[in-house]
């Protein structure tokens, strides 16, 4: 039983990490747009870099779920970490990056695919955690 919610849970994460790719990547963009910066210099608007981080967090979640799909084993702390990353990678804050000040911008509905990844990766993480940590 343990042996085939761990495989459904990476089987999960896999499928988590490629919406997340495919919704910045494909049918939910971040704003390609360019501000100009006092200097006069241009430069890319905070949810591009959001948008960057969060396809690396999904490679790192994918590689994570086929690892664990692979070898068997679980780890539920990184799992949730990934998530809780996921999370705050969108939060306008010192840990996160942030979005566009416009709440029409089409990096808002971006993130809701980002935030909701996370949480489905929060989830699996909390579920694998209870399911308890053993080694195959």
């Amino acid at each position: 039983m343990l042996k085939n919610s761990s495989k459904a849970i990476s089987t999960i994460l896999i499928l988590v990490g490629l919406v997340v790719i495919g919704a910045i990547a494909i049918w939910s963009p971040v704003c390609s747009k360019m501000i100009e910066l006092a200097n006069g210099n241009m430069t890319y608007m905070k949810c591009q870099y959001t948008g960057q981080a969060s396809i690396l967090l999904s490679i790192v979640l994918v590689i994570a779920g086929l690892e664990s799909l692979i070898s068997g084993s679980r780890k539920p702390w990184t799992i949730m970490t990934i998530g809780i990353m996921l999370l705050v990678v969108t939060f306008n804050s010192k840990l996160g990056i942030g979005l566009c000040k416009k709440n029409t911008m089409a990096c808002h509905s971006t993130a809701i695919w980002i935030c909701g990844g996370g949480i489905v990766t929060i989830i699996c993480g909390f579920i694998s955690l209870i399911n308890g940590e053993r080694r195959v």
